[in-house]
C-alpha cells in the first residue's frame, strides 16, 4: 500500500528566471496576431508623456490576472515578482498603483475607445469562423459588492447589475452596459439592443434575439419586427397572457419532447422541489401587446406536477412570444438554448473573478469590467482560432491548468528566449504547437 510520508525539505533562493506561467507567450502573440495591442494604442486615449506603460500593455497586464489565476489588482504584485515573466514580456508587470491610476486616468473617454477595440476584435474573429449569423442572447446579472457606493439590487444585495449582449455561435461577449445594482433589467431594453446591434461586424446579416422576461416589451419585440430581426423572448404572466390562456381547449395542448429550461438555477431548483414531473405540453396562439400594430406568435407551455397545488392547480405554465416561424419542439429548444448565457456570466463572475470588482469608483470598475471581457473575447478566439476542437468547452480554469500555468524556466541563448519545460507534462506537445 502506498501512504502519503512527511515531506522534509529546505528552501533555497535562487536567481535563476522561473516562471509559472509559460503559457502566456500564447495569448501576447495571438493578441498581436488580431491587431489588438495596436487598436489598444490608437483608440485610447494616450498619456501626456512618453513614459511609462503604453496603453496597451496596462490593458494586457490586467487581463493577466484572471490568465494567471489572481482575483484582483493587488495580485498584480505577484506577476510583477515574476522574473521569467519578466523575460518573456521583455519588461516588468506594472505595480498596482499604477493599474489603479491608468484606470482613473482614461475614465469615460476609455470606455467608448475599448468598445471601438471590442468591436474589432469581433470583426476579426467572425472574419475567421465566416460568420455572418448573430443570435444575441442578453441578460442582466448581480455582481455582488460590499462597496458603500454600490446600490442595494430587487434581490436585497448590494452591487452592480451590469447588462450583457452574447453572441452565441462564437461565444463572444458583444456589449456591456456598467450599471448600478439598482437599475431594473427591464431599464433601457431597446436603447442596449441598438448599441449591440451597432457592435456587429457589418458583414453580418441576419440577427436574432433571444431573452428572459425581462426584455418582454412592447418597444423591444416592435423594433425586433420592424428591423427583421427574428426573436423569442420569455412572456411576463401579465393579465393579457392568462386571459389567451383560458381559451386554450384541452385538445390543443399536445405532448413534447425538449431540454428543461435551466436560465434561473434558483427558479429551476424550486421547480424541481415542488415535484414537477418531465412531462411538458405546448400550444399556440397569436398575441398583441398593448398599442402595438403587431400580432406575434406565442407558445404557451405546462408541466404536470406529481402533487397538485391548492392555489395554482395540477400544473405550472409558462409562455414564450415569438415572430420566428419554426415547428413548435424546435421553436422551444432554440428559445432554451439562451440558457447558456447563464453559464458565460458564470465564467465572468468566476473565471475572471469580477465577482469581486477592484474599487468602489463607478467608472474604475466599469473599465476593469470590459477589459475583462476583451480577456474573455481573447480565450474564446484561441480556443476557435488556435486550439484543438475537443478544447472549445474548456473553461479559463482549465486552460490555466493545463495550459498557461505550466512552470519552466526561461533561458537566453543564440538572441532569442528558450522555455525549458519538463517533457513529461501531458499536453506539451499542444504548447509548442502554439507558439512554433
Amino acid at each position: 500500500m502506498i501512504r502519503q510520508a512527511r515531506i522534509g525539505v529546505k528552501v533555497e533562493e535562487t536567481a535563476a528566471a522561473v516562471t509559472g506561467l509559460a503559457g502566456v507567450p500564447v495569448l501576447v502573440n495571438l493578441a498581436h496576431t488580431m491587431g489588438l495591442f495596436k487598436d489598444v494604442d490608437t483608440l485610447l486615449p494616450p498619456k501626456e508623456r512618453e513614459r511609462g506603460y503604453s496603453p496597451s500593455a496596462a490593458v494586457f497586464d490586467l487581463m493577466l490576472i484572471p490568465f494567471a489565476g489572481g482575483e484582483c489588482i493587488d495580485d498584480l504584485g505577484v506577476l510583477r515578482a515574476d522574473q521569467g515573466l519578466e523575460r518573456l514580456l521583455h519588461r516588468k508587470v506594472m505595480a498596482p498603483s499604477t493599474a489603479h491610476d491608468f484606470l482613473r486616468r482614461i475614465q469615460y473617454v476609455g470606455l467608448e475607445g475599448l468598445a471601438r477595440v471590442r468591436q474589432r476584435q469581433l470583426a476579426q474573429i467572425a472574419r475567421h469562423a465566416h460568420q455572418t449569423q448573430a443570435t444575441l442572447d442578453c441578460d442582466a446579472s448581480l455582481f455582488v459588492s460590499r462597496s458603500r457606493t454600490a446600490q442595494m439590487s430587487y434581490k436585497g444585495e448590494r452591487g452592480w447589475m451590469p447588462m450583457l449582449a452574447f453572441w452565441a455561435e462564437l461565444d463572444l461577449v458583444v456589449h456591456d452596459d456598467f450599471r448600478q445594482g439598482a437599475v431594473s433589467p427591464h431599464s433601457d431594453a431597446l436603447n442596449f439592443l441598438m448599441d449591440t446591434v451597432e457592435q456587429l461586424p457589418e458583414k453580418v446579416t441576419q440577427v436574432y434575439v433571444r431573452s428572459d422576461s425581462a426584455w418582454y416589451q412592447k418597444d423591444v419585440l416592435d423594433h425586433c419586427e420592424e428591423n427583421g430581426y427574428g426573436f423569442a423572448i420569455t412572456a411576463d404572466k401579465d393579465e393579457a397572457v392568462k386571459a389567451a390562456l383560458t381559451l386554450i381547449n384541452e385538445a390543443d395542448w399536445q405532448r413534447i419532447n425538449v431540454p428543461p429550461d435551466t436560465s434561473d438555477e434558483e427558479q429551476y431548483i424550486r421547480t424541481v422541489c415542488r415535484g414537477l414531473t418531465n412531462c411538458e405540453w405546448a400550444c399556440e396562439s397569436v398575441h398583441t401587446m398593448n398599442e402595438s400594430e403587431h400580432s406575434y406568435r406565442i407558445i404557451f407551455l405546462r408541466k404536470e406536477r406529481r402533487q397538485g397545488d391548492l392555489f395554482e392547480g395540477g400544473y405550472t405554465y409558462g409562455a414564450i412570444v415569438t415572430n420566428r416561424d419554426l415547428p413548435l419542439e424546435e421553436l422551444i429548444t432554440w428559445h432554451r438554448q439562451r440558457c447558456n448565457c447563464e453559464n458565460h456570466i458564470k465564467e465572468l463572475k468566476h473565471g475572471f473573478s469580477l465577482n469581486s470588482l477592484p474599487s468602489a469608483d463607478f467608472f474604475v470598475n466599469a473599465l476593469y469590467f470590459r477589459i475583462q471581457t476583451l480577456g474573455y473575447n481573447l480565450i474564446s478566439a484561441l480556443k476557435r482560432m488556435k486550439l484543438p476542437q475537443t478544447w472549445r468547452t474548456f473553461t479559463l480554469k482549465t486552460l490555466r491548468f493545463r495550459l498557461f500555468a505550466v512552470p519552466a524556466l526561461v533561458v537566453k541563448h543564440a538572441r532569442g528566449l528558450w522555455l525549458k519545460i519538463n517533457r513529461a507534462h501531458p499536453h506539451l506537445p499542444v504548447l509548442k504547437l502554439l507558439l512554433e
